[in-house]
């Protein structure tokens, strides 16, 4: 029994050199920098920032060919603050993303594990933020249309090989509670579908396109367990589509985004949210980048918001840029406090303290920042 032990051992050691078409890959960002918040409880901040236009992470990500076509892949990544070490996504050590699966661009990819949904996979990358702005300026403290991204735990996901410039996928979240499977305040269930299109089948296009539903049953009791939005909104269910797009013309580029966001069942009975989201961006050397946008997030019996983002970035190489972005947050119309994402610290919102932890003190809430950014 041991010799047969200590063989398998030694094959798993040498399976990377005996077969030639399987690889692992080290890749990262770091992203630190200076931030000046105008009003966080009535006060004025100045602070380093990690992560300002791009989440800091560090993940390995492989794949070993199986033969006719198929390929066994799998992905971890950790997120993580450059400036104090600690991990993110509650000190998961791969909370970002770590799924293991099959591969084949005949039949597509199916994985199981923890991984973002469709709509950040598919849409964010069309939003101000993705394009040539900070994180500040995702939609409210409480991110209410998952574009900054939230992961889906337990999950089995399915994408299409692509298929004339055009992709799908759906991902089932289970709750993994007995009796629950339709979810439990303490445990969600999430579902999500996407469709993308390109004409080079990546975003690396003149014009691309890309929609999303994603729907969350369940775990509005547990910070941490379902949506940001749901705690604080107090939601048992909640559901957003969303739909993005880019066109490049020249040495300019127009991004937009539209989502619509149903939380039911909260103290507040049904909130409806609906945001629109524009930016245009200017290359007026491949080495440098200017862009400006402005969103408007309407919630209606909640009020409303303009958010205002304006990016300069520069490469210094194709690995590393200086930037400077600024966000300004402006309420109204029976809103009558600013709070930008990431400024609120997350799930520090709820019912009962609907401004959470970092809000204004005012209608207005406005950031600049700097910085600079590693890509490996």
């Amino acid at each position: 029994m041991k010799y047969r032990v200590l063989a398998a051992t030694f094959a798993a050691m040498f399976a990377g050199a005996a077969h030639a078409q399987s690889s692992v890959t080290l890749y990262g960002i770091i992203d630190d920098g200076l931030s000046y918040i105008s009003n966080q409880g009535g006060h004025s901040t100045f602070k380093m920032d990690s992560g300002v236009v791009a989440s800091d992470r560090w993940g390995l990500t492989g794949k070993e060919d199986l033969g006719g076509g198929l390929r066994a892949v799998f992905t971890l990544e950790n997120g993580f603050d450059v400036n104090s070490g600690a991990a993110g996504q509650g000190g998961a050590l791969f909370g970002r993303r770590a799924f293991v699966g099959l591969s084949s661009d005949r039949f597509g990819t199916l994985i199981a594990g923890n991984d973002y949904d469709f709509i950040y996979d598919y849409v964010t990358f069309y939003t101000n933020t993705a394009q040539f702005g900070g994180v500040y300026s995702f939609h409210l403290g409480y991110d209410i249309d998952r574009l900054a991204g939230e992961q889906v735990h337990n999950m089995v996901r399915y994408e299409t090989p692509n298929i004339a410039g055009f992709g799908a996928g759906a991902m089932y979240g289970f709750s993994n509670t007995a009796g629950a499977f339709g979810g439990s305040p303490t445990a969600p269930r999430t579902i999500s579908v996407g469709l993308k299109y390109s004409p080079t089948g990546s975003f690396n296009a003149p014009y691309s396109f890309g929609a999303a539903f994603t729907q969350v049953d369940g775990g509005y009791s547990v910070p941490g367990a379902g949506t940001i939005a749901q705690y604080a909104l107090g939601a048992k269910s909640i559901y957003t589509a969303a739909l993005g797009g880019l066109v490049k013309l020249g040495n300019f580029a127009i991004n937009g985004v539209y989502t619509y966001t149903n939380a039911s069942d909260t103290p507040l009975g049904t909130v409806t949210v609906n945001a629109y989201e524009g930016g245009l961006s200017w290359h007026p050397a491949p080495d440098f980048l200017v862009g400006a946008g402005l969103a408007y997030v309407d919630q209606r019996k909640l009020g409303k918001y303009n958010i205002g983002t304006l990016g300069v970035d520069y490469r210094l190489s194709k690995r590393t840029d200086l930037f400077t972005v600024g966000t300004w947050q402006h309420a109204f119309a029976g809103a009558k406090v600013a709070g930008n994402f990431y400024a609120v610290t997350p799930y520090s919102q709820s019912p009962t303290m609907p401004n959470g932890v970092g809000a204004s003190s005012t209608r207005t809430q406005t950031i600049v920042q700097l910085g600079i950014r590693h890509v490996f």
